[in-house]
């Protein structure tokens, strides 16, 4: 998630460490909006050389694969011909295929290492990036061949290098365009069935199936064309492969016009044992089939070529782009050591450690670990470039060594903490002093700017500064000072010391702890005080509207004609009080985190016999409690409110969804959007897309990623599910309109079921030695009693619903008694009654317990049933469903 911040305040402490004249460069992660760049290029199509001025307009997101930002075009110059596609003003995407985030660059980098022994390709090794390139541009003349339209796969314009990140990229077409629309659905359960090349008349969800049958076919081009492992990026399975399937504004409102595959390159490596997705694991064993034990980009060349000769003249002008993509890849493949696919060619072939070790060298260079001086040095000396391997690889090696260090300790009896100190020594000092060293050897101006440091103490100084200035930077982007508090800072280099322990905290708590003035006020007013606001101000709820809709615009969750709709009626009172209604959800969300810690805080006072660490283990078991059960006190406020609506306005109808669904934590807050799911249709189903949507992304970072399968299969669970529930359950009240009520077979199923009841409890004695209690038997009690209840639905004929649920209560009700008589019965020849009940009031509980469980579990199958019961096939409700 990107945090708020300025980008001037950015320039501004660039502006303050080029003023402190280091020796060295600064350290750049990422670029902001405003920025310039100068770049050479190399065109893809044909391989011509320019320089380039770009703007950056936006920093659209980054992930593993990389950062991508959208450019203007200010100037380009070449020697030669222009390079097709590229024009001065023209806006295009950027993607620098390094991280924008160090974490996550060190976590993708390890996976790499893991499968190929090498650093990351795609970002060190041009090779890498230009076959990427080119093996995309094929695949786009194929989904010309395939689609009938070269843009159903985004076209990849230009390579190159970028210094300053120490990274290669490259520059393709910029596609404005959205992921999908949320689209009412009533026949859920029907499109669940359905698969991408099947007939689909009647079915919803047009763009959803859309975008499903086009990922399909493009899976099934990419392994034709040989590019097996590309296919990867588009596997519906893997639930976050969607998102790379964007549709084109301009396109037609066909769902299936404008769709384009716009992401080629893989972030994490396959590894067999390590599956990111489930759909991975099918891809683990198909690639086991092609001899590929790790996967990421390698493709079929000779399948390619197939493709290419059955499609000759498809791909007449791109002859030469193939023959460029073999160059490419074989130097790609040859600069990895990569035990998978070179196998006994490690142990026989000088040229290809030759070309591992240059692959090893060129990375180096290309990400600024060396200079020009060192570069050659090391190219001139194998033995050289092996030792600066080594010394790359302490870091990992003296972490290792650090927990063994620890271990053995442990093990040996060595005292706790100088275990752990020595273990964490081993741990800190061994990768920090590898670092320093490493940085030292390959870059001279490093060595100057440490000489300087060590001898000269006005630079010393500007060191500090310039190393202030460069960390502030970071912090501020990362959301962790304000811009007035990150120029002073600047000013005042001690301040920053001061802030530096609790830059090891997460950066929200970091704020929240120094910054009370301004963003813990703010924070503490938006948790406490916007909801009550809300509530009271008719203006700040229609304000708050107001700002929803523009992010779902944004967003893409909504229509232009659909947001209008919405604000055009922001007026009537059902509104007004579907809106109040959201700001008393809103106030409740404290409430469960304020009440667990309390309850936490008050246990351990309580208990002062308990050590620190039973203490601290119980409190946490407190904190999760409340986290996971059902029912909280947040949602238990939220559920009463609701009742409480219900009662005052003596109008069951309105709130007969939002009076059940509120009672529950995190599905309450869709209970509102969906019971007003026919009034307003439009606002119904933006609010809920647009609060389970942004719980998923909170809750599951990757998987939840705004556009992803997750987050609309909740979208489908929370409005999609009841509206094909009420849909189905419609259509088959009409069926039963034409078939005679049934209730004798309930008294049928009470005696069945009382029966099997008593056999569990004579077989509990014979085994026992006693009579079971309801706890002991719990399980047998809630599948058997909601089996009856299912069975007295399924009975029931022509009964309506309320009719069936009531017999399914009664007959459990029966079941209950007759079963608790004969309970008793039992019990009495036993000669346990005494003990099982000492008074007549406990005999009443006995039997007032089992019919109130039996009853309830009953009424629970019965509705169970009557959500899960299939409707008739070809059925369809009379006179159509009202459709939203």
């Amino acid at each position: 998630m990107t945090k708020p911040y300025s980008a001037e305040t950015c320039r501004q402490l660039a502006e303050i460490f080029e003023r402190s004249n280091l020796l060295r460069p600064m350290r750049v992660e990422r670029y902001d909006a405003g920025d310039e760049l100068v770049l050479d290029v190399t065109g893809v199509a044909k391989p011509r050389r320019a320089e380039v001025r770009l703007a950056v307009e936006k920093f659209v997101g980054g992930g593993f694969a990389g950062q991508v930002y959208r450019v203007r075009l200010l100037e380009i110059s070449c020697d030669e011909e222009d390079i097709p596609s590229l024009a001065v003003g023209g806006v295009y995407a950027m993607k620098i295929l390094v991280p924008p985030s160090r974490s996550a660059g060190k976590f993708r980098d390890s996976i790499y290492v893991a499968g190929f022994q090498g650093p990351f390709s795609l970002q060190v090794n041009p090779a890498a990036a230009r076959a990427g390139a080119l093996w995309q541009k094929l695949i786009r003349r194929g989904a010309k061949v395939r689609f009938g339209d070269e843009q159903a796969v985004v076209d990849v314009l230009a390579t190159f290098v970028d210094g300053r990140l120490g990274s290669c990229g490259e520059l393709s077409e910029w596609i404005d365009g959205r992921t999908w629309l949320f689209e009412v659905d009533d026949r859920l359960f029907d499109r669940r069935r359905w698969r991408p090349g099947e007939r689909a008349e009647g079915l919803g969800s047009e763009e959803y199936r859309a975008k499903k049958s086009f990922m399909a076919e493009f899976v099934r081009l990419l392994h034709d064309m040989g590019a097996h492992e590309f296919a990867r990026q588009y596997e519906w399975q893997t639930c976050k492969s969607q998102p790379n399937v964007l549709k084109r504004l301009n396109s037609p409102d066909d769902p299936a016009a404008g769709l384009t595959a716009v992401d080629f390159r893989a972030g994490l490596a396959l590894l067999p044992f390590l599956p990111m997705s489930p759909g991975d694991v099918k891809l683990i064993f198909a690639g086991l089939g092609r001899g590929s034990l790790v996967q990421f980009d390698r493709g079929n060349l000779d399948k390619l070529a197939l493709f290419i000769d059955a499609h000759n003249e498809a791909f007449a002008d791109l002859k030469g782009v193939f023959e460029r993509l073999r160059t490419a890849e074989r130097e790609y493949r040859d600069s990895l050591i990569d035990i998978t696919h070179h196998h006994v060619r490690l142990l026989y072939s000088g040229s290809l450690w030759r070309t591992i070790l240059d692959g090893w060298v060129n990375s180096w260079r290309v990400r600024n670990i060396t200079d020009a001086k060192t570069d050659a040095s090391l190219r001139r000396s194998r033995v050289l470039t092996a030792l600066f391997i080594l010394l790359g690889a302490m870091p990992a090696l003296g972490r290792i060594a650090g927990i063994a260090a620890l271990v053995v300790g442990l093990v040996m009896g060595v005292p706790t903490w100088s275990a752990i100190g020595v273990a964490a020594g081993v741990f800190f000092v061994v990768p920090l002093v590898a670092r320093l060293l490493r940085r030292l050897w390959g870059r001279g101006d490093y060595r100057r700017h440490w000489g300087m440091i060590l001898t000269s103490l006005d630079y010393l100084r500007r060191a500090a500064r310039g190393h202030v200035a460069e960390a502030l930077l970071g912090w501020h982007r990362s959301g962790r000072l304000s811009q007035a508090k990150a120029i002073k800072f600047a000013g005042s280099p001690w301040r920053f010391w001061l802030h530096w322990p609790l830059s090891m905290l997460p950066w929200w708590l970091h704020r929240l702890l120094t910054d009370w003035t301004t963003f813990a006020k703010e924070k503490l007013a938006y948790v406490f005080v916007r909801p009550v606001r809300l509530y009271f101000n008719a203006a700040a709820r229609e304000q708050w509207l107001h700002d929803m809709v523009a992010e779902g615009l944004k967003n893409h969750m909504l229509t232009d004609e659909d947001a209008g709709r919405i604000l055009s009626r922001i007026k009537e009172p059902f509104i007004q009080k579907y809106l109040k209604s959201l700001a008393v959800h809103v106030c409740t969300l404290p409430i469960t985190q304020i009440v667990s810690v309390i309850v936490a805080w008050v246990y351990v006072r309580t208990h002062p016999e308990l050590s620190w660490e039973q203490a601290t283990a119980a409190a946490a078991g407190i904190l999760v409690a409340f986290q996971i059960t059902p029912v909280s006190p947040g949602s238990l406020t939220r559920g009463l409110y609701v009742l409480y609506l219900v009662i005052r306005e003596r109008n069951f109808k309105d709130y007969n969804i939002a009076v059940f669904l509120g009672f529950f934590k995190y599905i309450g807050y869709l209970a509102f959007p969906i019971q007003m799911a026919y009034r307003y249709p439009a606002l119904a189903r933006f609010m809920a897309a647009h609060w389970a949507t942004g719980a998923v992304q909170h809750v599951v970072p990757v998987f939840g990623e705004r556009g992803a399968l997750l987050e609309h299969a909740v979208f489908d669970v929370f409005y999609n599910y009841p509206l094909s529930v009420r849909r189905r359950m419609k259509i088959r009240a009409e069926q039963r309109l034409k078939i005679e009520p049934r209730t004798w077979h309930a008294v049928l199923i009470a005696i069945i079921a009382a029966g099997l009841f008593t056999v569990t409890d004579l077989i509990c004695r014979r085994i026992w030695g006693a009579l079971p209690t309801l706890w002991d038997i719990r399980l047998v009690v809630l599948l058997l009693a909601t089996a009856a209840g299912a069975a007295v639905t399924l009975g029931a004929g022509g009964a309506k619903l309320i009719r069936r649920v009531k017999l399914a209560m009664v007959s459990g009700a029966v079941t209950g008694a007759v079963y608790a008589i004969i309970h008793m019965g039992l019990s009495c020849f036993d000669g346990s009654l005494g003990q099982a009940a000492q008074s007549f009031s406990d005999v009443g509980a006995i039997i007032l317990w089992r019919v109130f469980a039996l009853a309830l579990l009953a009424v629970v199958g019965s509705l169970l049933m009557e959500i899960n019961l299939p409707e008739a096939k070809g059925a369809s409700p009379s006179g159509g469903l009202e459709q939203p």
